[in-house]
């Protein structure tokens, strides 16, 4: 029989005895608490293996709750079941948000509801099986945002440098989206044509689109990288126009590691507008022509005008022909209104290698150009996270 400790945190009498009976027949041991500021008393006394936690409470509500028990050292590991009337997409990804493990929504058939938490359950013991540093604080997430000013100055190859390079500067757990239906590159340049997560995330019912759905279609590329695959289809084009489920998408994947960093294509596209005010940072890939430089002070002026990205927009300069018959830099950030994070020179030979070889540059060449300078935007990115 089950021996493990439940706090149940529910206003209504009701739901903490039904609940609480159904789960102490398994042999559950329960605890309960009828408002947020005793839920927090006892996560802290009594130490529960789960907390299954309602959101409309009086006094504090369930998302303040599971942000207060995340930002504790002493709780922020018990794993955390949002279990509520509130159904709405909305409701989900604020609760995914405050940092909750899983949601349920009422009323949920009994079965259900136990194999729930006997999945919360059973990945607790696993992890703590494993050899762990010390418990602390949860990490906050940190997204990066790349789009171009136009296409084909290098968009993609920025994503996938600095995904790669933010886990290999912090050690810690990154994912790279593309997040362009039947626009992606990614695939084809790393030899894998045929992946296509995105895709087939949108084609799944909305209520199926879940944190673990996302999880599921996620690809280990190294050690601590993983990757969303859109597919290059001009037929799968049309899809870009659920913003509402690619908004979804990109709030999973923040949570789904430290960092991620959204592949977003180029100029603004309708679900860009949706999923950059997701992102800490954004980084607009810009070349060194005059008529690209226009290109991307216009995206940055509307950006700003509509309220995204104040404080947060710089600009990555790849610079593909000679640097003396290109805009200097200066003068792109004094255009631009924006920090130029860094320049890029060309590098045609090694580009064309690493394309033959389906391996990024800074693979090929790991102490090489792009990865010095690439090497800036990444420190700069790990110190502002913190």
């Amino acid at each position: 029989m089950a021996n493990e400790k439940i706090l149940i945190v529910d206003d209504d009498m009701d739901t903490l005895k039904l609940v609480g009976l159904m789960l102490q027949r398994q042999g559950y041991r329960i605890v309960v608490a009828n408002s947020g500021p005793k839920a927090l008393t006892m996560a802290k006394t009594e130490a529960p293996d789960l907390i299954l936690l309602d959101v409309m409470m009086p006094e504090m509500d369930g998302f303040e709750v599971t942000r207060r028990l995340r930002s504790e050292e002493a709780t922020a590991n018990i794993p955390i079941l949002m279990f509520t009337a509130k159904s709405q997409v909305e409701d989900k990804l604020s609760g995914f948000d405050a940092g909750a493990d899983d949601y349920l929504t009422k009323p949920a058939h009994p079965a259900e509801l136990l194999a729930r938490v006997k999945k919360l359950l059973k990945g607790a013991h696993t992890t703590g099986n494993l050899p762990t540093a010390p418990a602390g604080p949860a990490q906050p997430r940190w997204t990066v945002g790349v789009m171009g000013a136009k296409g084909g100055v290098g968009t993609s190859t920025v994503a996938l440098t600095l995904g790669i390079m933010l886990h290999q500067e912090s050690r810690e757990d990154v994912v790279i989206a593309e997040l362009r239906p039947g626009q992606g590159t990614m695939g084809l340049e790393l030899g894998h044509p045929a992946l296509n997560g995105l895709g087939s995330l949108l084609a799944q019912p909305a209520q199926q689109l879940t944190p673990q759905a996302v999880e599921e279609v996620l690809v280990s590329y190294l050690a601590g990288v993983r990757l969303l695959f859109a597919s290059f289809d001009p037929a799968e084009v049309a899809r870009s126009t659920n913003l509402t489920a690619l908004e979804t998408i990109a709030r999973y994947v923040r949570q789904s590691a430290r960092y991620s960093v959204l592949d977003l294509g180029p100029s603004l596209q309708p679900a860009a507008s949706k999923m950059l005010p997701l992102c800490d940072e954004i980084l607009i890939v810009v070349d060194g022509f005059p008529q690209t430089v226009h290109m991307a002070k216009t995206l940055v002026d509307y950006l700003l005008m509509h309220g995204i990205g104040q404080g947060k927009i710089s600009a990555v300069l790849v610079n593909r022909t000679r640097a003396d018959i290109q805009m200097p830099w200066m003068d792109i950030q004094n255009r631009l209104g924006v920090p130029v994070a860094t320049v890029i020179p060309p590098m045609p030979e090694i580009a064309y290698r690493a394309q033959r070889a389906n391996k990024p540059i800074v693979l090929m060449q790991p102490r090489g150009l792009l990865a010095s300078q690439m090497g800036k935007v990444v420190r700069a990115q790990i110190e502002k996270s913190r």
